[in-house]
């Protein structure tokens, strides 16, 4: 899915660089397959060094200011976690 989501961005980004970070960057499967893809798309990959490669909270959070920031709050009752779910499914409402 997360390769799938990247190959459309690329695509309509036109980039030629990829760089992969935070804790889905630690999968060495996702680097291949992330590899395989930009070979085949002339761009090349830039994974960070192992070292660097930790979820951000300082994005999660980042998030949920933009989402308060048009008024959008989800009340703790109604609140969860959802492990899996394709990225591509998540409505943005604080972007023009």
């Amino acid at each position: 899915m997360l390769a799938e989501v990247t190959e459309r961005a690329l695509a309509l980004t036109r980039a030629r660089h990829l760089l992969l970070v935070g804790g889905v960057a630690c999968n060495h499967r996702l680097q291949e397959m992330l590899q395989t893809m930009c070979r085949a798309r002339g761009a090349e990959l830039c994974p960070v060094d192992d070292r660097y490669c930790i979820d951000n909270g300082a994005m999660i959070a980042q998030a949920g200011c933009e989402m308060l920031r048009v008024g959008q709050v989800t009340e703790l009752s109604q609140s969860g976690i959802t492990q899996r779910y394709r990225t591509d499914e998540v409505e943005v409402t604080w972007r023009d």
